[in-house]
């Protein structure tokens, strides 16, 4: 779209003016991916900055300049020849430049504007989801065992005391606390390299005890195909926006299936539709090969054992 001169007309694709609006599109357009913008968003942007070019495109006019005094001019060879830069002329008034360039500035304005109303929108969509009740928030105490105590800063400094048992050059790509399958309240540490190039998976894992500081960690020596802090397809919050860019993504982090007792990496996803609502759309879980292997859509299908949603 931002090959195509608006309004449509004969041009040639070398030209300066379609030279670069096609290289800002581009650049754009790859911020916009890096950044995993959803699609109503990614269309916002890109329409918008394209009608702008277009603006700019007819109030004015790139040519070549060329000065009497010079065609009139015998032709003679010269290593001095100076180049002279494109001379730029307008199409229309100043004053028509000035107030369509103030029109395109209050229809930025209020882009941004509605984006900061939505998120009141949002507000209300999410107090949907909170059911009030009254009384005590618990029945009985707590226990022991599932009270944490161990914050994420001291399960890091756990976890890479102890992540040499996966090689050197390792590093933690991220933490999470979760339940284990015995009910155990953990901080998971994953662990891979940091030669994401070489290495471009997870290495495996640390547990550490949420609720005793000086308890030993378990190591769990795993392949991960698929996991936050990669590169490319293997990062799963990207994978996922690559196999559907429609939606947004959340947290992603690994539990333990209870149906297969096995370790998984789940992924939340958003639908952001263009009015700019993030509704829920459930969870994504990928076994160890980065293949999906469970899509819950909604979140009364949503299972017990996953700890985040």
């Amino acid at each position: 779209m931002f090959v195509v001169p608006i309004p449509p007309t004969r041009s040639r694709l070398r030209l300066l003016p379609r030279l670069v609006t096609f290289a800002f599109g581009l650049l754009l357009f790859l911020i916009l991916v890096a950044a995993l913008t959803p699609f109503s968003l990614f269309i916002y942007w890109m329409i918008y900055p394209r009608l702008f070019f277009a603006f700019l495109e007819y109030a004015f006019q790139f040519r070549r300049r060329v000065e009497e005094e010079e065609e009139e001019r015998p032709r003679y060879y010269s290593y001095m020849r100076r180049w002279r830069g494109p001379k730029i002329t307008v199409r229309i008034g100043g004053k028509v430049i000035a107030l369509l360039f103030i029109l395109f500035l209050l229809f930025g304005l209020v882009g941004v504007a509605f984006t900061q109303v939505q998120r009141v929108s949002n507000a209300y969509y999410f107090a949907n989801f909170i059911q009030p009740r009254y009384g005590l928030p618990f029945n009985r105490p707590i226990n022991d065992s599932q009270v944490r105590l161990v914050t994420e800063e001291l399960a890091i400094s756990v976890a890479r005391r102890h992540m040499s048992e996966f090689g050197s050059n390792m590093r933690v790509l991220d933490t999470h606390v979760t339940k284990t399958l015995d009910g155990k309240l953990v901080w998971v540490a994953v662990i891979g390299s940091t030669n994401v190039l070489a290495e471009n998976y997870v290495k495996g894992f640390i547990l550490i005890d949420a609720t005793d500081p000086v308890a030993v960690p378990e190591i769990v020596h795993k392949d991960f195909m698929v996991g936050d802090g990669l590169w490319w397809d293997r990062n799963v919050i990207f994978r996922s926006y690559s196999s559907e860019n429609a939606h947004s993504y959340g947290v992603a982090y690994p539990t333990w299936d209870v149906t297969t007792s096995e370790l998984v990496y789940i992924v939340a996803r958003y639908e952001v539709g263009f009015d700019l609502i993030r509704r829920y759309k459930g969870l994504i879980v990928y076994n160890s090969e980065g293949e999906i292997i469970h899509e819950y859509s909604d979140l009364s299908s949503v299972p017990s054992w996953a700890t985040q949603i």
